[in-house]
């Protein structure tokens, strides 16, 4: 299950470097908290009652079951879903350069591309939420 998320990585840091979270215990969930309220705010701007109800869930969880600890863990799982999507795009493009069938191997290239770029995402998100080193 993929979810979006490129912009986390960079909330995540701009409010962890700038120390502006009230939260010193779970700094990475309070960033999380400001992201998702940023995004209600404009929902909100635009009357998308739909995308409201599910920010306002999500900030409930947040709330509730946030910890930093959690939202690594579920990046590493991130990481992990993500390697395993590239190792079944490769079998499959492995087996389409069997057949030789010109067009399918394009499409599980260009597919292949597509996994490789999700897994290099998730893992710039996962560095971005366990810090500097």
């Amino acid at each position: 299950m993929k979810r979006p998320g490129y912009l986390l990585p960079l909330c995540f840091c701009a409010a962890y470097a700038s120390g502006a979270l009230a939260d010193d215990t779970n700094p990475l969930c309070s960033a999380r908290e400001e992201e998702v309220l940023h995004e209600l705010q404009s929902a909100e701007k635009y009357g998308n009652e739909h995308r409201i109800e599910g920010l306002q869930r999500a900030l409930s969880n947040i709330r509730a079951h946030c910890t930093d600890e959690s939202l690594i863990a579920d990046a590493e799982e991130a990481v992990e879903e993500s390697r395993e999507e590239v190792r079944d795009r490769q079998q499959d493009l492995d087996e389409a350069l069997r057949e030789g069938d010109p067009d399918d191997i394009a499409e599980q290239r260009e597919e292949l591309q597509e996994a490789e770029d999700e897994l290099h995402s998730d893992i710039q998100q996962l560095r971005a939420l366990q810090g500097p080193r």
